[in-house]
């Protein structure tokens, strides 16, 4: 049976700050650092079989410290990298809506209907997304696979995997370094057993 362990990256500054991120590379922050450690640590407790990271820096820093912890090396795929926004990364939600008035809060409250810079709809990204699946799935069948990625891409790797409408987008939320779980039962059906998990960041309280 193959085992998604899907974790978002440690926080950065431009998450503190409410800025769309996308493919700009930012850097964790120092709290970003010790989430980052704190999954890790976490991650010790599961049997993991292969490593797989988007091949931006604050994905790739967090999978660093699952991948030392494991010894195990990273498998960077760019098709793991978050949703690119184009024009719009490096914003604010507030400074977009005084930019692009209706245009932006109609995307904002329905992302699977409209276009946006970058990448341009959902459904590109969900395409994107699925070759990652099929690089995943045909390198490393049947065994425990972490991914580190960002919450655009692995909410709609969640969705995708789970047959849902894409319209769930504003449904739910992953927060930094989360933990979420997908199995692939012999049926080829996956079922979620772990949503968006974040028990491991209580110590940093």
């Amino acid at each position: 049976m193959t085992k998604f362990y899907l974790i978002r990256h440690g926080e950065t500054e431009w998450n503190i700050q409410n800025r769309y991120q996308g493919i700009t590379d930012i850097p964790l922050s120092s709290v970003g650092r010790l989430q980052a450690q704190a999954i890790a640590n976490r991650m010790k407790d599961y049997e993991v079989d292969a490593i797989y990271s988007s091949d931006l820096s604050r994905a790739f820093e967090t999978a660093g410290q699952i991948a030392k912890e494991k010894n195990l090396e990273i498998h960077t795929l760019p098709q793991l990298r978050e949703i690119n926004f184009g024009e719009w990364e490096g914003y604010t939600i507030s400074e977009l809506e005084k930019i692009y008035g209706e245009e932006y809060k109609r995307f904002f409250l329905e992302p699977h209907k409209y276009p946006f810079p970058g990448e341009g709809s959902m459904e590109a990204v969900q395409m994107r997304i699925k070759k990652a699946v099929d690089i995943i799935t045909s390198n490393h069948d049947n065994k425990k696979i972490v991914i580190v990625s960002h919450g655009g891409i692995l909410k709609v790797l969640i969705m995708t995997l789970l047959e849902l409408d894409l319209s769930f987008y504003k449904s739910f939320w992953l927060g930094n370094t989360s933990l979420s779980i997908l199995d692939k039962k012999d049926t080829g059906k996956w079922v979620l057993s772990l949503l968006n998990d974040r028990c491991h960041l209580n110590i940093m309280k």
